[in-house]
């Protein structure tokens, strides 16, 4: 029997925090919410989902292809330091890997214990892509 990946969007809340100066909390909140505030906002992290989804009658369905597996994303909160020290991290395994000098120990952890055969260095390049935004 074929297999399908369906998708489906959720409602959700996404928090972002800002810092400016005020001298009440409703003046915080009356200056964030107007039209002249400039400061950054910045994601927390935090996600709120509600039982509310759609799936698109067009594009929400297509089939598993042979040998895929769907995985959950996950979100971490790092700083940038910590980024900066998860790409060279990143930066050194992909080395390791294109080396063929991959410490078996390194290798358990980049695997998962044999779970999966984890990522080529070309996989590592695009991680490395999407995390340095």
């Amino acid at each position: 029997m074929p297999k399908f990946v369906v998708s489906k969007g959720h409602d959700a809340f996404v928090y972002y925090e800002t810092i400016l100066e005020a001298d009440t909390p409703e003046q915080a909140r009356n200056f964030a919410r107007s039209a002249h505030y400039e400061g950054a906002w910045l994601a927390t992290g935090y996600v709120q989902e509600f039982d509310d989804y759609e799936i698109d009658e067009h594009s929400g369905v297509r089939p598993l292809d042979d040998g895929e597996a769907v995985e959950a994303f996950l979100t971490i909160g790092v700083t940038a330091q910590e980024r900066d020290a998860i790409l060279a991290g990143l930066r050194l395994l992909q080395l390791a890997l294109a080396r063929g000098d991959i410490d078996p120990a390194l290798r358990n952890i980049v695997t998962n214990d044999g779970a999966h055969i984890g990522p080529d260095p070309i996989r590592i390049d695009a991680l490395c892509e999407r995390i340095n935004v």
